[in-house]
């Protein structure tokens, strides 16, 4: 009988600090205050968009800010995409500074050359700006593009004659 006598007792001091812990998270939980934000995402036309040119890989596809396009060269044959892809500044009035940077490189091991080079025609005529090199995390900044004008990007991709397979990279277009 005492061990029962022992176990209620228990059981009431465990309730009892149940009921007190949420009395306690209770009355703090009233002292709250709130503040709201009523906003609206609006979603207008791009900035800058890709375009695809006359050299662009069969099967290159543009969807939103992501270009997706598969290089296709032969071991030990060196080959250019010279009119492969262009960055229009879609805005009739602002520039924009640009940054862009290779972040996934390909394997340098495998490559003799693996390169993007970039153009802009500010001038009127296509100016050489810089050229990045995909078998590094390289990056080519403080480029301005005007309203209304293009950047192109040729690729020059020469592939060691050992080389084979599918090599993934990744460029990233950054600006404000």
């Amino acid at each position: 009988m005492e061990l029962k006598q022992i176990r209620a007792k228990k059981s009431i001091k465990f309730i009892t600090l149940i009921l007190t812990a949420l009395m306690i998270a209770g009355v703090s939980a009233a002292t709250y205050r709130y503040m709201y934000i009523d906003g609206s995402v609006i979603v207008g036309n791009p900035k800058i968009v890709w375009l695809t040119g006359s050299d662009a890989p069969s099967g290159t596809s543009i969807q939103g800010s992501t270009v997706t396009m598969n290089l296709p060269v032969e071991p030990g044959t060196p080959l250019n995409f010279t009119n492969c892809l262009y960055l229009k500044n879609n805005n009739a009035t602002g520039s924009y500074t640009m940054d862009i940077s290779v972040t996934t490189a390909v394997l340098a091991a495998d490559f003799n050359k693996a390169l993007i080079h970039v153009y802009s025609n500010s001038t009127g005529s296509w100016v050489f700006v810089d050229t990045l090199n995909m078998t590094t995390l390289d990056t080519s900044t403080g480029h301005t593009i005007g309203a209304g004008n293009y950047y192109r990007l040729s690729f020059e991709i020469y592939a060691k004659t050992t080389a084979s397979g599918t090599y993934n990279f990744d460029v990233k277009v950054e600006y404000a």
